[in-house]
């Protein structure tokens, strides 16, 4: 998957996807950011032991709220992962949290910024 040539945060995209309200998207963003880190630990754990069906679960809605705030390396990366655990090909799954992990560590970085 080729997700570096995406920002990551397209401030534009957080803009028009809040209706260009821009106390708005930075809301969306920062309630985002402030369970990220937990809600990507949980992710991880549910591979770890295999709960594929709860995974899912949170990744659809990890999916969902990063579908508004701007995120697109991060929704690329959760519409695959979320694809695969539909259709039951876990091959590529430690490859896709590894890239997730990554993902999420750039944004935890740009929230201290």
């Amino acid at each position: 998957m080729e997700i570096a040539h995406l920002p990551v945060i397209d401030w534009n995209l957080g803009l028009k996807l809040a209706g260009n309200q821009r106390e708005l998207a930075e809301d969306m963003l920062t309630m985002l950011l402030k369970d990220l880190d937990t809600t990507a630990n949980s992710i991880k754990e549910k591979h770890n032991i295999q709960d594929y069906k709860k995974m899912q679960q949170e990744v659809h809605k990890l999916r969902g709220a990063v579908s508004y705030c701007g995120l697109p390396r991060l929704k690329s990366i959760l519409d695959q992962l979320e694809t695969n655990l539909k259709t039951h090909i876990m091959d590529d799954l430690p490859s896709l949290l590894s890239l997730f992990d990554k993902e999420v560590t750039l944004l935890l970085e740009h929230r201290h910024l």
